[in-house]
């Protein structure tokens, strides 16, 4: 008895190929789902750190890595001739421009910690327009603390370097602490904070708003990949139909 045309040799490799590439399609579907709830994970777990009470920062901790991740309040004095800025941000409202970073020589010690003390028009990122924002007086402050950023492996990845005419590194692409500490006198700790908005309206720099969270593009892309699966199994099956017609 003679085979089915569409389960000839040819005609099953076509449908294996077919079918690993379906299979494919939902997979990372699937995967962007999963992206999505991690995201949401990240979101919650973001939000339920605001709602705690901040953690004193007194620069003598034992292991000040330990407060990564922590709602941390500090009250020291900015070395406004340290600061620089971090490349690449965007304001609540999605205006690109740079992040001020400043050491803070915490109060009652002899160590600092970076601050990134929010966002600026790309236009002050030079080390002059910097010193309109120097504080010479002590200040209090609450922000939530990160660990340190380094370069990635990848020789794609890019670097800190100074800008042509420049000696020291002013602007960075990451918060990378260690490498600050080549262009910092104080020591600085193995950490950095964002500081937190203390109101509404406040002047520049303007910190992040915490709350304001995205869940990323993963369910528009999980739906773009399902919609593949989807066109795929509607031609494939059209095709096959097309070819049982010349039969």
């Amino acid at each position: 008895m003679p085979s089915h045309p569409l389960l000839s040799g040819g005609w099953l490799l076509k449908h294996l190929f077919a079918l690993l590439i379906f299979a494919s399609l939902l997979a990372l579907g699937v995967w962007q789902l999963e992206r999505l709830e991690q995201r949401r994970a990240a979101n919650a777990a973001r939000l339920a750190l605001l709602d705690q009470n901040p953690i004193t920062l007194t620069g003598q901790e034992p292991d000040p890595a330990a407060l990564v991740g922590r709602k941390l309040r500090v009250t020291g004095t900015f070395v406004n001739e340290a600061s620089v800025v971090l490349r690449g941000q965007q304001s609540d409202n999605g205006v690109a421009g740079v992040h001020l970073l400043t050491p803070l020589r915490i109060a009652g010690s002899e160590v600092a910690v970076i601050v990134d003390r929010g966002w600026l028009p790309a236009s002050q990122r030079d080390p002059a327009a910097l010193a309109a924002y120097a504080v010479p007086r002590e200040v209090s402050l609450e922000g939530l603390a990160f660990a340190p950023q380094t370069r990635p492996a990848s020789p794609l990845a890019p670097r800190d370097l100074p800008l042509p005419g420049e000696e020291r590194i002013s602007a960075w692409v990451r918060v990378d602490v260690a490498r600050l500490q080549a262009q910092v006198d104080v020591p600085l700790l193995p950490l950095y904070l964002e500081q937190l908005p203390a109101g509404d309206g406040a002047p520049l720099p303007r910190p992040r708003d915490p709350r304001q969270l995205d869940e990323g593009p993963h369910l528009s892309y999980a739906i773009q990949w399902f919609a593949f699966a989807a066109i795929l199994a509607v031609v494939y099956a059209a095709l096959m139909r097309q070819e049982l017609t010349k039969l």
